[in-house]
């Protein structure tokens, strides 16, 4: 069963935009949009103290890329 996103956002204690994305037969639970790698690693972070298995996706035009992907397309840099 899915957790509603209520349950979700008030477990977490996030106020970002939550979605469901539906991958592989897991549902992934998506927590804001960030334009940049360190401050999604940062808010996967703080989710982390909730969810051990929280991690950042990267997205090009809509299609779901590697991170490492991302970064290049940015040019940024990875950040532990």
């Amino acid at each position: 069963a899915w957790v509603t996103f209520n349950i979700f956002a008030k477990i977490l204690k996030v106020t970002q935009a939550i979605s469901i994305e539906a991958q592989d037969g897991w549902s992934k639970y998506i927590v804001g949009l960030y334009t940049n790698y360190k401050s999604a690693r940062n808010a996967r972070n703080g989710i982390r103290t909730k969810v051990k298995r929280s991690f950042v996706t990267a997205y090009n035009q809509g299609k779901r890329i590697t991170v490492q992907e991302a970064l290049m397309i940015s040019n940024q840099k990875w950040y532990k």
